[in-house]
């Protein structure tokens, strides 16, 4: 997945838009190509527990989330 990709299933999962049930499982059990990209990944893993679960999301852990998707968004390769 390319940056803007991976921050646009961020996106999608933070507002419960994504494109199928397990997009967001299937991108955190993925490796990706790019090196980069699955440091990224590997901490959406590492949160996962925290933002999806049946109680109430981690508030720090959404943050995070959201402030992945504008790190992303500023890569540009």
């Amino acid at each position: 997945m390319s940056f803007q990709e991976t921050a646009a299933l961020i996106e999608r999962f933070l507002n419960h838009e994504s494109l199928y049930p397990q997009e967001w499982n299937d991108f955190v059990e993925t490796s990706q190509s790019s090196k980069k990209v699955d440091q990224f990944r590997r901490r959406c893993y590492e949160l996962v527990l925290l933002v999806n679960s049946p109680d109430i999301p981690d508030t720090a852990a959404l943050e995070e989330l959201r402030s992945m998707v504008d790190r992303l968004r500023a890569e540009t390769s």
